[in-house]
């Protein structure tokens, strides 16, 4: 589940770990964990559901999207990300980010 701090920063800290909230920074955390976070924080987290978001997260899912040098391509997701996604480039075998502006439905 993907978490932002509402206000000032903060420092959440729990037995296995910690993580720095700041506003405009949104975070993923388990879905346990950002849950009792919601809990133990009313007012000063919320839950981010990016408006570009199609039919909730896309790990998993094969996406398409046009190229400006190779063209119509498709791979799967590796990672779903506010901005775009983490995918496999299936020409060049390298890790790469598509924009959600650039993928087609």
């Amino acid at each position: 589940m993907t978490i932002e701090c509402i206000g000032p920063p903060f420092t959440y800290r729990w037995p296995d770990g910690e993580i720095r909230l700041v506003p405009g920074y949104p975070v993923e955390l388990p879905e346990g964990r950002a849950a009792r976070l919601l809990e133990k924080a009313p007012g000063r987290v919320r839950v981010v559901e990016a408006a570009n978001r199609i039919n909730g997260y896309l790990i998993g899912r094969i996406v398409s999207w046009e190229s400006p040098l190779f063209g119509l391509l498709r791979a799967t997701v590796q990672e779903d990300l506010l901005h775009g996604v983490r995918v496999f480039h299936p020409l060049t075998e390298v890790e790469c980010v598509i924009p959600m502006t650039w993928l087609r439905l």
